[in-house]
């Protein structure tokens, strides 16, 4: 079975992924920071037992080898520096043949439970649901008839939901006050936008989450109703920038998606900033280009985009920006492309 973010989603052109995240917690164990070595593995013991093991493969952490944490990070299932592998005798992680559905042991909260598609996909929230609804029916669930569901952060108190899109915004990028208006606009939604990465080789991406942030006071529905229209919004913005840069400069961005091209298919080294600038152009000019000559699909822009941002972080700095390291980032993209002609 192919892996998720590996198929064709919609409005895959702006939309990277879609992603539900619902967390809980169990009555009788104290929240996770506060839970020694003992409590943490009858929490594990317990959570264990009521996993549907013909559904999803894993267990705890301390047994996965080094290539299946390497899958698991490049299948966002684990961060990207992987630094929810520390402690990994006190967490557990279980995922579908896809890995579009997992379930998370002592990842911040005793259960997260997370759906991901590849697209605009808001069905990832009725099934990261029917799975929570299932462990609720197995597990005694930690509910305040007042609060909602009990969690050892405030910000997800409630409901536990958070739903995030991440996109990728070329052309709102470079627009002057692009990103500033936008970041104005999700408020009003009562969202929030931030960069994919923060900080590090990749920050001067143009790729973005857009997450949820309400949990307390809200329904699931209206967190859904108004990411829906958000995200809506969103996607507009940016396909009439696209337009408008590529007719208004149409010359210079013809010239910038060919060179873009040329860079991905035919680079022998490539750091990742450099690859990801290159498929931010092809996205942008991508609708436009009328020349025949590029043959790359938008699932092949966004299969290599996923790759190189979810791509595990070397030890050092130095080391990912090593001869090496681009070399074989460049072959791989050269592989993907091969795929396309």
């Amino acid at each position: 079975m192919s892996e998720w973010y590996m198929n064709e989603g919609k409005d895959n052109d702006v939309v990277l992924s879609t992603k539900a995240c619902i967390v809980r917690n169990i009555k009788g164990y104290n929240f996770m920071p506060r839970l020694d070595d003992k409590e943490c593995k009858s929490l594990l013991e317990t959570i264990d037992k009521v996993i549907d093991k013909n559904k999803y493969t894993g267990g705890c952490a301390a047994d996965f080898d080094k290539q299946t944490v390497l899958r698991l990070t490049r299948l966002q299932i684990l961060g990207r520096e992987s630094n929810q592998m520390a402690t990994p005798e006190r967490k557990a992680f279980y995922y579908n043949d896809d890995v579009s559905l997992s379930i998370a042991v002592g990842s911040g909260e005793h259960l997260t439970v997370k759906a991901m598609a590849a697209g605009h996909d808001i069905s990832v929230y009725k099934q990261a649901e029917k799975e929570v609804l299932d462990l609720e029916s197995k597990l005694d669930i930690a509910f305040s008839e007042s609060y909602g569901f009990l969690t050892s952060h405030v910000r997800l108190a409630g409901t536990g939901l958070k739903i995030l899109y991440t996109v990728s915004l070329p052309a709102i990028s470079k627009t002057e006050g692009g990103i500033a208006a936008l970041t104005q606009r999700v408020s009003q939604y009562e969202w929030a936008i931030y960069p994919f990465a923060e900080r590090g080789e990749i920050a001067d991406s143009d790729v973005y989450i857009i997450s949820s942030v309400n949990t307390l006071g809200v329904t699931e529905d209206e967190v859904l109703k108004r990411g829906e229209m958000l995200i809506a919004d969103v996607i507009k913005a940016e396909r009439a920038l696209r337009e408008e840069i590529a007719t208004s400069k149409k010359d210079q961005s013809e010239d910038i998606y060919g060179r873009s091209y040329g860079t991905l298919k035919y680079a022998g080294m490539i750091s990742r900033s450099e690859a990801l600038q290159a498929l931010g152009w092809l996205r942008l000019y991508h609708e436009y280009d009328d020349s025949g000559d590029i043959k790359v699909s938008c699932n092949t822009i966004n299969k290599l985009t996923m790759d190189i941002l979810w791509e595990p972080d070397a030890p050092s700095k130095k080391s990912s920006q090593s001869a090496a390291s681009q070399k074989y980032r460049a072959q791989g993209i050269k592989k993907i492309l091969k795929g396309d002609d």
